[in-house]
């Protein structure tokens, strides 16, 4: 037997692809993780036989995934401005992006519990994660690893670096929506059954993996039973809710209360000045009918959630993105939106008055009317000095990004860098957020398979369709199983970060800002090289331990 010569190891946030270049495979490697952290590896080597692979120790669990190529067939845009060209065919690589599209990039990640991994276009791609076991002491632990070939093999001795740093428990709040539709197409199971709840849960176990603590559910007309009388009906959601919160889940988001309206043509009319009511899009909401459909829906929702136990649990979106495609008479679009928020805020505060407001926002405009402020990093970045003086009030700010911002700001698209998913909650924590929200965890639309295009329409009809990955960080699979990704495991220790960089702040102002600074500037100023992020990040590992930051 003789080891393997050739191959692509990577420690760090950074992507792998199939023509990645190689080089000489390393004899050793260093890793550094708190008690209760997860570290991983990638690592590509070319063969035309399987890999089997195994780690020598009695310190660690291993996770083995086979890591799937996924295309990505534009480029995002520059991000001039949300309804311009969100993707785009270029000559040439874009200076903010990692490679000229169309390209493919690993991305997607199979769990492979004996630990083979497959061969496929004569290339093994392996993902490992190594995570302490229980009651682990800090210090120095050495572990091997041996990846078997048909005729060689390759033998790694890893030392791993265990601090006595605990990662806390989540106070940072993170969601990311998800697509029940999409989970019952791909795997066939009707939804409510018992086998699509089976699926919701592997996909809640996802969610979690990624520190997930809110989850948002889309009240559609499925809960209006009747009109004239109006009569609701939330009963169906009630499994899917429990398990939820039963797998650790912290809040509920609940929406939205109206509705753009919709065009003769079908699509959304994003650019009104009167809203409608949710479960009757025909209705102008300041009339008396539209009032009496809000109060009613209201005051069902809170009987329902008291009855649930669910009360204190709940962030209500009255409608998302109110400040936002008001047109040219952008004044008196943005005056009757407000006053038409305002109303349906003032019926929440009535009837349901245990529950927050969450928005997302590009403005700080509707004060009073929301309870958690979200606007992109670009918006916050653009009215910084208002949104701090709201955190400053003791209000809840915080960030999301999706279709935008792009071109050079932090964002989580397949042809970013993977550092970027794991820098933006260090962003997070240096604007003081409280939390992180993303549409897309399984966002597939009808027709859409992301493992033939990862780019899917854009429903607003403005701009083009969405930049690739920007819908999804996690993976449909056969039968039952959802899949991670290296981006959601990128943002999982982006969160965990977090964690340690909040009680680091209140341990060590000086120090925090030191480290901090080392990294992040702005969410467009930043320093996203990976061999300095792991020089700074086991800087924060070796201060938290002499802090005793637990």
């Amino acid at each position: 037997m003789s080891q393997v010569i050739k191959g692509k190891l990577v420690q760090g946030e950074e992507f792998t692809f199939p023509d990645s270049s190689m080089e000489i495979l390393p004899e050793k490697i260093t890793l550094s993780t708190p008690v209760n952290g997860k570290q991983g590896i990638q690592i590509l080597i070319p063969s035309s036989s399987a890999a089997i692979c195994s780690l020598d120790s009695n310190d660690f669990e291993t996770e083995w995934f086979q890591m799937k190529s996924i295309p990505v067939e534009y480029n995002t845009g520059d991000g001039i401005e949300q309804g311009g060209d969100m993707v785009i065919l270029t000559d040439k690589k874009p200076s903010y992006a990692i490679k000229k599209a169309p390209f493919k990039v690993f991305d997607c990640l199979i769990p492979k519990k004996n630990g083979i991994i497959e061969s496929t276009d004569n290339l093994v791609a392996i993902y490992i994660t190594f995570t302490p076991k229980p009651d682990i002491k800090a210090g120095r632990y050495f572990a091997k690893l041996k990846i078997s070939f048909e005729d060689t093999e390759y033998n790694l001795e890893i030392e791993i670096r265990v601090y006595n740093v605990v990662i806390p428990n989540e106070k940072f709040q993170v969601t990311n929506w998800f697509s029940l539709s999409a989970i019952s197409r791909f795997h066939n199971v009707k939804q409510g059954s018992p086998e699509f709840m089976e699926v919701l849960g592997n996909y809640i176990d996802l969610m979690r993996r990624v520190r997930q603590t809110c989850f948002f559910l889309e009240l559609d007309k499925t809960c209006l039973k009747s009109r004239k009388p109006y009569v609701f009906d939330f009963s169906h959601l009630k499994d899917i809710i429990s398990l939820f919160f039963e797998k650790g889940m912290q809040y509920i988001e609940l929406g939205s209360f109206l509705s753009r309206g919709y065009k003769d043509n079908g699509m959304p009319d994003m650019y009104t000045d009167t809203f409608r009511c949710a479960f009757a899009p025909e209705i102008d909401l300041e009339t008396l009918e539209g009032y009496e459909i809000t109060v009613l829906y209201a005051k069902s929702l809170g009987k329902f959630l008291k009855e649930n136990g669910w009360i204190d649990k709940v962030m209500i979106h009255i409608h998302d993105e109110p400040d936002i495609h008001t047109g040219t008479n952008s004044k008196e679009v943005l005056a009757a939106r407000k006053r038409q928020y305002y109303q349906t805020a003032s019926i929440i505060r009535k009837y349901i008055p245990e529950v927050r407001i969450i928005e997302a926002v590009a403005t700080s405009e509707f004060k009073g009317g929301i309870d958690v402020w979200v606007p992109t990093t670009s918006s916050y970045e653009k009215e910084k000095e208002n949104f701090e003086k709201l955190i400053d009030l003791g209000e809840e700010v915080w960030n999301y990004v999706c279709c935008s911002p792009q071109g050079h700001w932090l964002n989580r698209f397949l042809d970013f860098a993977l550092i970027k998913n794991r820098l933006l909650f260090w962003g997070f924590s240096k604007n003081r957020l409280s939390g992180f929200l993303h549409w897309g965890f399984n966002q597939f639309p009808e027709g859409m398979n992301p493992f033939e295009a990862t780019s899917c329409p854009n429903p607003t009809g403005i701009g083009t369709n969405f930049p690739c990955g920007d819908a999804f960080i996690a993976y449909p699979w056969s039968g039952k199983d959802a899949l991670p990704s290296m981006r959601l495991e990128a943002q999982r220790r982006g969160a965990e970060d977090v964690e340690l960089l909040s009680i680091l702040r209140q341990k060590d102002i000086n120090k925090y800002n030191e480290l901090v600074s080392k990294l992040f500037t702005s969410n467009e100023v930043y320093c996203d090289d990976v061999e300095t992020f792991e020089k700074v990040y086991e800087e924060l590992l070796r201060v938290c331990e002499k802090k005793s930051v637990n």
